[in-house]
């Protein structure tokens, strides 16, 4: 080991002293930093109360959860009665009509009532000057078993056109 002069040696110990100066000034700033984010963290963590952003996440996704399930519930409910609608009076047709030459007024009538399907029936009343009979005729596909009148046809075909909404009047356009 080499012999060291008084001056070397004041030297190495400055130098080790500097560095240990900034090694502790070091330490200190990120003891601080360490303590700022403890803090930090301390507060996101609520001090382990309930009113922490942990418990408030959990929270939000368990009602997240719910409002999903009954949304499932929702859109199953509204499938099934769309389903159920489909079989619902959805079309409906009438044609008026005079039955007789000797009558006028048009008090005959024959109103189709069918449903998405084309399933359903025609009523028929048949006005007279003594007496009215009326018929029901069942309806399935837009045919008939029965023998349908052209004006149980007309009715039909009236029910499944298409035609535009009806616009809702207003007070303005009465």
């Amino acid at each position: 080991m080499p012999h060291l002069t008084n001056d070397q040696q004041t030297l190495y110990l400055a130098i080790a002293a500097g560095v240990a100066l900034i090694g502790l000034l070091l330490a200190l700033v990120l003891a601080f930093r360490l303590r700022k984010v403890r803090r930090e963290y301390a507060i996101l963590r609520g001090e382990g109360k309930d009113r922490d952003i942990f418990a408030a996440v959990s929270r939000g996704l368990r009602k997240v959860d719910a409002i999903d399930r009954r949304l499932d519930g929702v859109v199953a409910t509204q499938e099934d009665a769309a389903k159920l609608g489909r079989f619902a009076v959805q079309k409906f047709g009438i044609v008026r009509y005079d039955a007789f030459e000797d009558m006028g007024g048009r008090m005959s009538f024959s109103a189709a009532l069918l449903d998405d399907h084309g399933d359903g029936l025609v009523l028929t009343s048949i006005n007279g000057r003594t007496e009215t009979r009326t018929y029901a005729k069942e309806v399935r596909g837009l045919t008939s078993e029965f023998n349908l009148s052209d004006e149980e046809q007309s009715a039909i075909s009236e029910a499944t056109s298409v035609r535009p909404p009806q616009q809702p009047q207003t007070s303005a356009s009465r």
